[in-house]
């Protein structure tokens, strides 16, 4: 009966081991490949990083004047292209703190991951060789 704990509690000690190991790479794998990913799309295919976080640009048509009084009143033209500037401007802030936030991520993950997926991994190398 002994004997048949310690076999199980070896069986779990191990699937623990390879469970962690197996999701410390792919943390690493996965932040790896998504690093790849933004550098490629900043600067090898810029297009590709255009607009995914864009608020869209204002018609700047100037409307017939409207004799209602509660009508909200019309934005002339040249309002209109300065908030589209501006739209622009803030889009362009919004993409780079986006990027920023996704490499302290990966960056993050792999400096967990690594050390993480190693450790587990000599403990598994050594409880084998000791088999």
């Amino acid at each position: 009966m002994e004997q048949n704990t310690t076999h199980k509690g070896r069986v779990i000690k191990s699937l623990y081991f390879y469970l962690v190991s197996f999701v410390a790479l792919m943390m690493v794998v996965f932040s790896s490949a998504d690093l790849i990913n933004i550098a490629l799309r900043t600067w090898v295919f810029t297009a590709a990083d255009k607009d995914a976080y864009a608020y869209p640009r204002a018609i700047c048509e100037v409307p017939a004047p409207s004799t209602d009084p509660k009508a909200v009143p019309a934005v002339s033209k040249a309002e209109c292209e300065k908030q589209n500037e501006e739209n622009e401007k803030q889009n362009e802030k919004n993409r780079i703190a986006q990027k920023q936030r996704d490499v302290v991520r990966d960056i993050s993950m792999i400096v967990v991951g690594i050390p993480l997926f190693l450790i587990h991994w000599r403990i598994l190398r050594s409880k084998d060789e000791n088999l």
